[in-house]
């Protein structure tokens, strides 16, 4: 027979119908705690990153006046531009305007710069846009994993609520047996049919509990001063929902494929090779030579224009291959800490199931040792009515039942505490 858990669901309605729930408690603190919202101003910040990235995008205006006297003329022309990098295709767009009061000129020309080797198709100029893409995604991630983190913390503090709430229950319990024991042998020592020294153990007995009663109620009243300011709720109101004897039932099949498909970790490795294949393929690129198509048209001397190719290329070309090289190098670390992150989710996973299912037969164990002790308690208690045992056993019987039902909580909060935290490692939690 549960007795602990009958008698905390019990006392968790009586005091309270809205106990909160794992959900509940979660969605509080998303909601009250500042954790959350330095989270959000991350990802606003990481946004504007990406905004920033795209500046090689904008036109770039210019003008410029300029005088100037020969041969006592003075002449004066105004040039007013406009460049742009079109970072599809990697190409550069030159349009100016002159005009000269000397000449009486009004000059339009027109530059088109077309890359066909390096940063072709603007693979280098979209280097830093590409990588803040990649960025916010990785940055989403790391604060998934922040907030994981975090509430896993405190979800250790719901759990650690509900054990509270028990202890005291369990003592309160035991403390109203000790007080009706102790009157009803008080009653017996005035009808003489007991001798003061068990008044006396019983009285021991009493006040012993009470010491604990008392102690129960400080650690169940710190812990919810603690979480009502965490959670922005009166005192009075902080109750836990959360079942400490429920079993966990839901244990992935495969779990390496678990791990390696779904898990913050592995997509946050994943990504962070991305960056590294992105950047080779710009370094890749950059050891290329620099050959360009350059097209230009001026509406002077009957509408002008030209077209002609630019070719350059440095001789050994040591630092884009240096630049290549190390790329290479930190894909393939990558490549392998990848592999490592993988092994050491696997075995803390893998650990992780081994102590729940022994945890469980632990648990088990608990519910016959109740038994026992309830049935103990009870035959010492005849016993002494009948006189043959001494009162210190049937005291003794009464705190093991105490005892064994605390037992049992203790071990359903490392049972519990282990669960939140396999679910983290699988990224099950929220």
């Amino acid at each position: 027979m549960k007795i602990a858990s009958t008698f905390s669901i019990a006392l968790l309605f009586s005091i309270n119908s809205a106990a909160m729930t794992q959900t509940e408690f979660v969605e509080r603190l998303k909601n009250n705690h500042p954790f959350f919202a330095q989270q959000k101003l991350d990802q606003q910040t990481t946004k504007l990153d990406y905004i920033a990235s795209t500046a090689n995008q904008d036109w770039i205006l210019s003008s410029s006046i300029d005088s100037a006297s020969k041969l006592n003329i003075q002449t004066s022309s105004t040039t007013i531009g406009a460049t742009r990098n079109l970072v599809s295709t990697g190409a550069d767009l030159v349009v100016s305007n002159i005009w000269s009061d000397g000449t009486a000129t009004d000059k339009l020309v027109i530059s088109y710069t077309q890359p066909l080797l390096k940063n072709a198709f603007g693979v280098n100029d979209l280097l830093a846009t590409d990588l803040s893409k990649i960025k916010i995604d990785i940055d989403a991630l790391i604060r998934e994993q922040n907030s994981e983190a975090f509430i896993l913390a405190q979800l250790y503090k719901l759990v650690d609520l509900s054990y509270a709430q028990q202890q005291l229950m369990l003592t309160n319990h035991r403390l109203t047996l000790a007080k009706q024991e102790l009157s009803l042998m008080k009653d017996k020592f005035e009808q003489s049919v007991v001798d003061q020294v068990d008044v006396l153990l019983q009285e021991d007995a009493y006040q012993r509990v009470l010491q604990k009663q008392l102690q129960a109620e400080q650690d169940l009243d710190l812990l919810k001063q603690e979480l009502s300011i965490v959670l922005s709720m009166s005192i009075g109101s902080v109750y836990s929902d959360y079942d400490l004897y429920q079993l966990y039932q839901s244990m992935p099949n495969n779990l390496q494929a678990q791990l390696e498909e779904n898990t913050a970790e592995m997509k946050l490795a994943k990504l962070e090779q991305a960056v590294l294949k992105r950047q080779l393929l710009s370094d890749k690129n950059s050891t290329q030579a620099q050959l360009d198509l350059t097209l230009g048209a001026t509406n002077e001397n009957n509408n002008n224009w030209n077209i002609g190719l630019g070719l350059s290329y440095p001789l050994g070309n040591t630092e884009a291959k240096s630049t290549l090289e190390k790329t290479q190098i930190g894909l393939a670390k990558i490549k392998q800490s990848t592999a490592e992150q993988l092994l050491n989710l696997t075995v803390k996973a893998g650990v992780l199931t081994k102590k729940l299912q022994h945890l469980t037969k632990l648990l088990n164990t608990y519910q016959a040792r109740i038994k026992i002790a309830e049935a103990r308690a009870l035959a010492e208690k005849k016993r002494y009515e009948l006189g043959n045992s001494q009162v210190s056993f049937v005291i003794s019987a009464q705190n093991n039942v105490h005892d064994v039902n605390l037992a049992y909580a203790q071990a359903a909060v490392k049972y519990q505490k282990s669960v939140l935290e396999f679910k983290a490692v699988i990224d099950q939690l929220l």
